[in-house]
């Protein structure tokens, strides 16, 4: 059991304002027996509303409860000294009952405020996860729409080797004879200055036909443009957007068909 939970839940105040059930009583008197700090805190709610009933409250309590409930201090006016009567006491105790339902909201609004802020805390995560979980599912997809081009039994695999400028350069070209369809995937190119860009050539009868441009991006199939009756492939170093013709010189990679 928690004692300060148990003390702060506003059961106390409302055994002294004699509002709890005969069992709930009961029981408040048992916990208080085992517990000293209850006991301690029934007898200075008791004193703390002997007080309200008698005289002005203590400024320090007084200063503590306005804060709590966010009110300016007001001036008060001393009773006069007399026995008090009957609505004398009711009314004190209507004035304890309202600082303490006040105390208790003020603990409410701040459960609130703490509730709401995990809330937005767990809605930032859910954001997040959902974003991973859309950013993991498209990387799969990737993935998987190339393992499919590179198993197509009707691809056929043509590696392209580095040349003059670029001997250790690598690559590999997937070209479909059926669809014309046609992949690269490049495992080794120096990379390019940001005015230029490499450029797929399919020769065909002799000729280079234009198969497109391509960024640089290790190990990911770049989709080219359809090819018809190629003999061999090249990548060559170009201006960027393209060229009509290839540049001989700068040419980067080559392979037959």
């Amino acid at each position: 059991m928690n004692i300060q939970e148990y003390i702060s839940s506003g059961v106390i105040e409302s055994y002294v304002l004699g509002q709890l059930s005969d069992q709930e009583s009961a029981e408040l008197k048992v916990l208080a027996k085992l517990h000293p700090e209850i006991k301690a805190e029934i007898e200075s709610v008791e004193e703390t509303m002997m007080t309200f009933a008698s005289k002005t409250p203590p400024a320090k309590l007084k200063q503590q409860i306005l804060s709590k409930l966010e009110l300016k201090e007001t001036k008060i006016i001393p009773l006069e000294t007399k026995k008090p009567s009957f609505s004398f006491w009711l009314a004190a105790a209507s004035l304890a009952l309202l600082i303490v339902s006040g105390i208790s909201i003020f603990t409410l609004k701040n459960k609130l405020n703490s509730a709401e802020e995990q809330l937005t805390e767990l809605s930032f995560e859910k954001e997040k996860y959902v974003t991973d979980f859309e950013t993991q599912s498209a990387s799969y997809k990737t993935m998987a729409e190339e393992m499919a081009v590179v198993m197509q039994p009707d691809n056929k695999k043509i590696v392209l080797k580095g040349m003059g400028p670029a001997p250790e350069a690598i690559a590999a070209v997937y070209w479909n004879q059926n669809t014309k369809d046609v992949y690269i995937n490049v495992t080794s190119l120096p990379t390019p200055s940001a005015d230029q860009q490499y450029q797929l050539w399919a020769i065909v009868d002799g000729k280079p036909v234009d198969a497109g441009i391509f960024d640089m991006d290790f190990n990911s199939l770049h989709k080219m443009k359809t090819i018809e009756g190629a003999q061999a492939f090249a990548v060559t170093l170009e201006k960027k957007g393209g060229s009509p013709t290839p540049t001989m010189t700068a040419m980067y990679l080559m392979g037959n068909v």
